[in-house]
């Protein structure tokens, strides 16, 4: 088991070294060899949307030098200078005399209002009354609070004319001239500039003038030089920021397609490992390698096409093949493994026919509807000529995207070039059947799949082995196609592989045309038994399973039906030749036994219950429903204790719904029919 789980481990690093390469291919930006100030040859795209950093800074930088210092009218710096005047007339308080002025500097020493009048001003003020000084005070502080309720800046003369208005004002007072004087000579120091540079203000406003300039994008797609045009040194630069020229290539890109290859290699994984399979019993590494292989050349189409749809034109995706992958896997394997393929080749496509890294919603949509359609359409058939016309649904399904997309942006209908592309999208459904059609004989041969197809060809009735059997032994032919019916719909009922039971059936019995006269429904008459021993008829019937094994791998038949042929029976004991035998003597039971093995599968295990069935039943005289109820209970009880079901995952609940299909099935075959009466002869005479 270890093994395995190690080829298997390897088979996954491959696939995704093997999609992981691809993509990278695909989206790997291409380096040019520019200079700067040189011709660009054609036009130059963004692979991919950033930000252009230096370009936004360049526009900031100038934005913010383009912003005037902000200044602001302090209304606080009259406030201040009125203080002044406040504190000088507070020191002349209680003074009346000159020759104290000595007093009133010291009491204005430290104080701003020190330096403010002389000391004749002062003697004046001293000699005034209090009434006179009062008033030369409201005088001076009415004039600073005029002048200073206006902005004053430090240029273009503001402050001389502040001053001057202060002088005017000062001139209509009442003061005396003296007084005046010493007014003017205050206003004219405490009036000063109050319009001063913000600091707070001029880089709030910086900020936001920085804060409202969008950044320079350079958007996926965007063309950066035009063709003809000089790559001047801003040009280069952008070239360089995108990565179209490096001095090295950047590692980036890979590492991010071997990122987005593991998260859908495990997801591919994932589902393949939690699928449960229907029409073929295979092993790990085989499955894997299978649904890795078909994955792989979806992928190698896909890429393909994408190289030329680069080189010829942009709409050449519309012909690829979408749904050969997941017509293969659906038909082969089932649906849950063929949807997980479809949902991976899209994505992995999406990269293949991305343009400089400029991925398509449009693509990605067209390359998955195309699987989906499959899938689905696959759903109640898996002939091959139902896979072939499903290449008309997914051709349909291909027009109705690639028109919607057209009327989704509004596009204008070129008949030529629609038509041209309607027929890209038709094709593209016919190639997916084509190539689904010409890879399954080889997928089915190399893996050694019993595909429904290969099950399909083996119900033909003109089949050699059917032929023989219908030939050689008619009566096992009848009871082989009645088993079918019986197994088939039984298996539906449980949820196993109807079509399987019913090809297993078809050929169960086939080693009966070695001797096909010692089986009792081919028999005319004569029983050849009467002449034999009980062990020696023994020997004959438990040999047909042995015999019908050779005959099938003669034929080369699926390993699937050799195996229900072995298993049909079991190690059942035939119980009628070891009741004869018990009855002549002591015997061994083991004689009597088929050699197995007990059934393996729930199709085996199917086929046994209803091969006993039928057989019971038809031996019945007069078989009814509630008969028929009796024997076939009795049958699956006998069965059980015998333990023939306890290699197989068949439940016993789903034991009782086999035979309770069956009895559906048979009663329906023997039902009570009307006895029609026989018309009186009449007499004559």
């Amino acid at each position: 088991m270890r093994k395995v789980g190690v080829w298997v481990g390897l088979l996954t690093v491959v696939f995704y070294l093997v999609v992981s390469t691809m993509m990278y291919v695909s989206v790997r930006p291409e380096a040019l060899s520019a200079e700067p100030f040189s011709i660009a040859e054609e036009d130059i795209r963004s692979p991919l949307t950033m930000e252009d950093r230096v370009a936004t800074n360049q526009i900031k930088e100038n934005s913010v030098a383009a912003i005037e210092s902000q200044y602001t009218i302090k209304q606080e710096y009259a406030a201040q200078q009125i203080d002044k005047v406040e504190q000088l007339f507070a020191s002349l308080s209680g003074i009346k005399k000159t020759n104290e002025i000595g007093k009133i500097k010291q009491r204005l020493r430290g104080t701003e209002a020190a330096t403010l009048l002389k000391d004749d001003e002062l003697r004046l003020l001293v000699t005034s009354t209090t009434a006179l000084r009062n008033t030369t005070r409201d005088v001076v502080i009415t004039a600073i609070e005029e002048a200073m309720r206006q902005r004053i800046s430090s240029d273009g003369g503001e402050v001389a004319e502040a001053r001057e208005n202060a002088r005017t004002d000062i001139e209509r007072s009442p003061l005396s001239f003296s007084l005046k004087a010493v007014a003017k000579a205050m206003t004219d120091q405490l009036i000063v500039t109050n319009y001063v540079y913000d600091p707070e203000k001029t880089e709030q406003l910086r900020k936001q003038t920085s804060d409202k300039v969008e950044p320079v994008i350079i958007s996926e797609g965007e063309v950066i030089v035009k063709r003809g045009e000089v790559i001047s040194q801003d040009a280069y630069r952008q070239l360089q920021l995108v990565g179209l020229i490096s001095d090295r290539q950047s590692l980036k890109p890979l590492l991010g397609a071997m990122l987005v290859s593991a998260l859908m290699t495990a997801f591919l994984f994932g589902f393949i490992h939690r699928s449960k399979l229907r029409y073929a019993q295979m092993g790990r590494i085989r499955l894997f390698g299978l649904v890795y292989l078909v994955v792989s050349l979806q992928l190698l189409v896909m890429y393909g096409m994408a190289f030329l749809a680069d080189d010829i034109n942009p709409a050449f995706y519309l012909l690829t093949p979408t749904a050969f992958a997941a017509l293969v896997l659906r038909n082969l394997l089932n649906e849950r493994i063929a949807l997980s393929s479809s949902l991976f080749t899209a994505l992995a496509g999406t990269f293949f026919y991305s343009t400089n890294q400029n991925f398509s919603f449009n693509i990605a949509i067209y390359l998955l509807v195309g699987g989906l359609v499959a899938t689905f359409f696959l759903r109640s058939s898996l002939s091959r000529r139902r896979i072939f016309m499903s290449s008309v649904s997914i051709a349909g399904a291909n027009i109705a995207i690639f028109l919607a997309f057209v009327l989704l942006r509004s596009g204008t209908f070129e008949l030529r070039e629609t038509l041209i592309l309607v027929g890209f999208a038709i094709a593209s459904g016919i190639l997916s059947a084509v190539l689904a059609i010409g890879l399954l004989p080889f997928l089915e041969m190399t893996f050694g799949i019993l595909a429904p197809t290969r099950l399909l060809e083996l119900l033909n009735p003109t089949h050699p082995l059917l032929k023989k059997l219908l030939v050689e032994a008619p009566g096992t032919y009848h009871h082989s196609m009645m088993v079918a019916n019986l197994a088939e719909t039984a298996c539906e009922a449980i949820g196993a592989d109807g079509l399987l039971a019913r090809v297993g059936a078809y050929y169960h019995d086939l080693g009966k045309t070695r001797r096909p006269l010692y089986f009792i429904e081919n028999q005319h008459g004569r029983n050849p038994h009467d002449r034999l021993t009980p062990e020696e008829s023994a020997r004959v019937i438990l040999a047909h399973t042995e015999d019908g094994v050779e005959l099938l791998e003669d034929a080369k038949l699926p390993a699937a039906i050799i195996d229900i042929c072995r298993q049909h029976h079991g190690t059942s004991l035939l119980r009628y030749f070891y009741v004869k035998a018990a009855e002549q003597g002591e015997v061994d039971e083991e004689t009597f036994r088929y050699t197995g093995p007990k059934p393996q599968t729930r199709e085996a295990a199917v086929i046994m219950i209803v091969d006993s069935i039928e057989a019971a039943v038809r031996s019945m005289k007069a078989p009814s429903e509630e008969g028929i109820r009796d024997l076939v209970a009795k049958i699956i009880r006998e069965k059980m204790m015998d333990d023939q079901f306890a290699e197989c995952d068949i439940t016993t609940r789903e034991i009782y719904r086999v035979g309770e299909s069956a009895c559906h099935t048979l009663s329906g075959l023997f039902h009570e029919r009307i006895e029609y009466p026989e018309l009186k002869k009449e007499a004559t005479t």
